[in-house]
């Protein structure tokens, strides 16, 4: 299963799981939705983590802090952001049309990352080991029986 398929049907399992919260009657119906919610939220966050180092790997210089640092920040950010409005959101449309709403923006997340099934690299030409900034350079040697 590569990444992009893990992080797509990730968030398809999210969408599912938080249409069904709302529906739980008995405490026990909330076992499988919540048990959905944390594994599928695993895969999303494990799978895109070395996504975001794969795409630096094929397109950009092989920096990968700062785009781990990115990837942190927004990961960080959701978790700190989200339960702040979540409070004013319930208070305003309820909780179930939010979960809704979040499965709904879910679902039309999930096939953007079919884009991540086989992107573009850069050129060979634009390599980094063909560049002009690059250090590394090819020396061939001639034999002298040659010249």
């Amino acid at each position: 299963m590569g990444r992009w398929l893990a992080a797509c049907s990730g968030l398809l399992i999210i969408g599912i799981c938080l249409i069904l919260i709302p529906m739980a009657r008995k405490l026990e119906h909330l076992i499988i939705p919540n048990a959905g919610l944390g594994f599928a939220i695993g895969m999303v966050d494990s799978s895109m983590m070395p996504e975001l180092g794969f795409l630096v790997d094929i397109r950009h210089a092989a920096v990968y802090g700062s785009v781990y640092a990115i990837g942190d920040t927004a990961f960080c950010l959701g978790y700190a952001v989200g339960p702040a409005f979540s409070g004013a959101l319930v208070n305003s449309i309820g909780f179930e049309w939010m979960l809704v709403i979040i499965a709904i923006l879910n679902f039309a997340y999930a096939p953007f990352l079919l884009l991540l099934r086989s992107p573009p690299a850069r050129d060979e030409k634009q390599s980094l080991i063909i560049s002009d900034k690059s250090s590394v350079r090819y020396v061939s040697y001639q034999n002298e029986e040659e010249e």
